[in-house]
């Protein structure tokens, strides 16, 4: 079975199974199978899925749409397990199931030992692959906590749709930073099982767990307290009790100044990874606090901050704390007297355990013994010098000659403490000066680039001249705006460029509407066709800088003064063959005068009264003719004009379609006269 998982910023709205053959659209239409709301570039109709052969297919339908697959438009693409894809802003996972994939019932019933609170506690695999409730363990639920510079928490976010979650500055993201120089997506977080992984999604300013950059290729593994940083953003991801947050409003209790004692996770576990130091214990998954090994001290106090600066900034100053907090501790214990006093050899009282550090020291040669002692003091008063490689170094060569000697190993992590928070110092230095140098270097070339646009500015020339400081930060507010106007002036130029070109072109189709008549003026000898291909220049709404219009109206106007001056002569000459008996004649003539101005009125009626004259005459000599057939006298002789003579006279008289005209065609033709 499919599953169409659709989540609006990061809240699920549908779980919608897809059965097999059928397919489904989206998009704002009311009557889709999955209705979105009318956000921004959402079509009607959107995209469908659809299921051919048990492969389940994603489409495009909407005509301006887009669907985002890795922030690439795709029209069509196949959908498999775990596919995820956006339309901002929404998001869309697909999902296949099986029977065997559902997760086991736990029988509650079975089991009447067992509260019915139970029922939400996590199952694990136990044997056989048999799945088994965990009494005691309550279900765990992700929490993202982002915090202020101040390290005061701002927001809460619970992860608890999916196993993915993106986190960015855009608004469709789950975890939303709102600081515009972070990424759009900048990193994801995704739940294995109990497991839980952070990649980066390549974005411009890396994200730090722990302190450290993490891979956008390879998954990094994520644990409860873990700090993801963004620039100068602090997210925390923890692990709760299901129930955290109901179960907290229940209890007012105030948060815990984290000035007022050194706890373990004052120290970022990123230690384990840079010098395989551990800085809490676990066990059962809880983390213990760190206890001294040299005695009981209060942890440091921050100072009070000066009157008119503010809040003092813990989170800014947390590497300088932990190190004073390092420094005082160590100081007190290597001041205090209370330094480990183990048995020596001259003791000779007490017998060191066989294999213990005490039996290998008790083994060495005086002088030798001698040497690591001065060793212990050597690597004690570098350390307190702040010479903390060096009390390293000497601790090494105590321990090639007694693994574990005295407190070494204690002074040793110490050390590599100190170390650290050295060296994160100096990184903040060192970022805080890079963010500051380039920070001028983006003010200084904004001004540069600010006073070379102008109305031809391109965007390819902007890119040009910002090129040396969009290394830095892309999504700068100033660069944007630079950008910004410079898109303004080039969308407002394409979009000039575009009407002259559309209003050339209307001018054009105008133009080739005139020739056009102009050509059939010069060839045709209808004028009614001319003038129709004149009238459509006047008809036209296209814009006429030429004044074509103008002219086809003289032109129109021309052909109608000749129209009627041929009419007019046409009309005279038929009513001089009129007047002469050429009936015949006068006839043609009208025929033309009417070919020349069809839309007179006067002319059929003449025509018509002119052929029924001509048919009364030629009906006369054809019955002649006839007549003469009958009695024999066909050809006719010298005295007297036979039947062909007649029928040649109507051929000569009347007009090629009249009625004689054939009939007397018809009588010569059988008489071979034609």
């Amino acid at each position: 079975m499919a599953h169409l998982i659709v989540r609006l910023r990061g809240k699920t709205v549908y779980n919608m199974p897809l059965e097999e053959g059928r397919s489904y659209v989206a998009g704002r239409k009311e009557d889709c199978d999955i209705v979105l709301q009318p956000e921004k570039g959402i079509s009607r109709e959107h995209f469908k899925i659809s299921s051919e052969n048990g492969q389940w297919t994603l489409q495009v339908v909407s005509r301006y749409g887009e669907v985002m697959v890795n922030g690439e438009p795709v029209q069509q693409v196949s959908l498999d397990h775990g596919f995820s894809f956006t339309i901002p802003p929404y998001e869309f996972d697909f999902l296949m199931s099986s029977a065997s994939a559902q997760p086991a019932v736990v029988d509650v019933a079975a089991t009447p030992s067992m509260s019915s609170e139970a029922s939400y506690l996590p199952a694990v695999q136990g044997e056989m692959g048999a799945e088994k409730t965990i009494v005691g363990a309550a279900p765990t639920a992700a929490f993202i906590k982002i915090v202020d510079a101040a390290g005061d928490a701002k927001e809460l976010i619970r992860l608890d749709e999916g196993d993915s979650w993106i986190a960015g500055r855009d608004a469709s993201c789950n975890i939303q930073i709102r600081d515009q120089r972070v990424s759009r997506r900048q990193f994801e977080l995704r739940r294995n099982g109990n497991q839980y992984h952070i990649i980066d999604l390549g974005s411009v300013n890396g994200t730090l767990l722990n302190g450290n950059p993490i891979s956008s290729t390879d998954l990094t593994s994520i644990r409860s307290g873990d700090a993801i940083t963004v620039l100068d953003n602090y997210l925390f991801f923890e692990l709760h009790d299901a129930h955290f947050q109901s179960r907290l409003e229940m209890v007012k209790v105030a948060p815990p100044n984290p000035l007022v004692q050194m706890s373990n996770n004052s120290v970022p576990s990123e230690y384990d990874q840079a010098y395989g130091i551990a800085p809490y214990q676990q066990q059962g998954g809880v983390p213990m606090q760190y206890q001294p090994q040299y005695g009981q001290m209060p942890g440091p106090v921050a100072p009070p901050p000066p009157e008119g600066k503010g809040k003092f900034d813990f989170q800014k100053h947390r590497p300088k704390i932990i190190g004073g907090a390092v420094a005082v501790l160590l100081a007190a214990y290597l001041f205090s007297g209370g330094e480990k006093k183990t048995d020596s050899p001259k003791s000779g009282g007490t017998v060191a355990a066989p294999g213990s550090p005490q039996e290998v020291f008790n083994k060495l040669k005086p002088e030798q013994q001698a040497l690591v002692r001065q060793r212990y003091k050597d690597a004690k008063n570098l350390y307190m010098q702040g010479k903390y490689q060096l009390a390293q170094d000497e601790i090494v060569k105590i321990h090639e000659m007694v693994p574990d000697y005295e407190d070494t190993k204690e002074i040793q992590r110490l050390a590599k403490e100190a170390i650290y928070i050295k060296e994160l110092n100096a990184r903040e230095e060192e970022r805080e000066r890079a963010k500051a140098e380039a920070e001028q270097k983006i003010q200084n070339q904004v001004a540069v680039c600010q006073k070379k646009i102008n109305p031809n500015s391109t965007m390819d020339e902007m890119d040009e001249c910002l090129s040396s400081v969009m290394q830095f930060n892309p999504d700068h507010p100033k660069i944007l705006d630079l950008k910004a106007q410079v898109e303004v002036i080039t969308t407002n130029r394409e979009a000039q460029k575009a009407q002259r070109a559309e209003y050339q072109a209307q001018v054009a189709r105008l133009k080739a509407i005139y020739d056009k008549a102009q050509s059939l003026h010069k060839s045709s000898q209808k004028p009614l066709d001319i003038i129709e291909a004149y009238e459509k220049v006047l008809a036209s709404k296209l814009p006429d800088p030429n004044s074509y219009k103008a002219q086809a109206s003289r032109s129109i106007a021309s052909i109608r003064s000749q129209m009627n001056s041929k009419t007019a002569a046409l009309q005279s000459e038929s009513e001089k063959l009129y007047q002469a008996g050429n009936l015949k004649g006068s006839i043609l003539a009208l025929r033309k005068a009417k070919g020349i101005d069809p839309e007179n009125p006067e002319l059929p009626e003449k025509i018509e009264r002119r052929v029924t004259e001509l048919r009364k005459q030629m009906m006369t000599l054809y019955q002649e003719g006839i007549l003469e057939e009958s009695f024999g006298n066909v050809d006719g002789g010298e005295s007297k004009a036979g039947a062909k003579d007649k029928w040649k006279k109507i051929l000569e008289l009347d007009i090629p379609d009249g009625e004689y005209y054939r009939k007397a065609h018809i009588k010569l033709k059988k008489y071979g006269a034609l």
